[in-house]
């Protein structure tokens, strides 16, 4: 935990590198909005993230108690979001330097389609986490009802949908597993293993019914 003198240096840095960009969607300040690769709510936004980060810094754990701390939250998952979704679908070309497997890609169009697939995934994964803080809110303001459901299960589809590719491999990874295991046991024993525990917890909870 840094102390105090030093947590107040570096929100001080975070300020002061946020408020250049925020000015600079203004024209105001050492630059101006020809310095923003890209519309000016954008580099508002961008500052926006580290003045953020620099309250936060400074509250520290006052923070953390008071009222504000999901608002800060929902701005820094919210501009992020916003970011994201600009690189990812905006209009515009997109230039990144990508290098797999040791290869750079150089090819404009494929430089191009990397780069949006790329922040397309990170941006959609925190629509989704954004959906699902409105979500929560409309709940504490409104109380359940068919609109919080309704906008948390697209909040939480979109993440799924997002994290698929990762969490399918693992899950067919997992699954194989367990057969080559319950197979090898079954060539070593002439039996298929059995989860003697979770069957002695299941008759248990069939005698205890009514």
């Amino acid at each position: 935990m840094p102390s105090p003198a030093v947590r107040i240096l570096i929100a001080f840095i975070c300020i002061a590198s946020g408020v250049v960009p925020m000015l600079a969607a203004f024209d105001l300040g050492p630059l101006d909005s020809s310095a923003i690769n890209g519309p000016r709510w954008l580099g508002f936004l961008a500052g926006a993230v580290f003045v953020a980060a620099g309250i936060a810094l400074v509250l520290g754990e006052r923070l953390q108690r008071s009222v504000l701390a999901s608002g800060f939250f929902a701005l820094v998952i919210g501009s992020f979001a916003a970011i994201g979704n600009w690189i990812a679908f905006g209009p515009g070309p997109r230039e990144c330097t990508i290098a797999m497997a040791g290869f750079l890609l150089d090819s404009y169009w494929a430089n191009a389609i990397a780069c949006r697939a790329g922040f397309g995934i990170g941006a959609l994964l925190l629509d989704g986490i954004v959906l699902w803080m409105i979500a929560a809110s409309l709940r504490t303001i409104l109380g359940p009802g068919a609109l919080p459901t309704f906008v948390e299960k697209v909040g939480v589809t979109l993440m799924l949908l997002v994290l698929a590719p990762i969490l399918l491999p693992m899950l067919l990874f997992g699954i194989g597993r367990i057969l080559l295991e319950s197979f090898a046991t079954w060539r070593a024993t002439g039996r298929w293993p059995r989860n003697e525990a979770f069957i002695r917890r299941m008759k248990a909870k069939r005698a205890t019914k009514p």
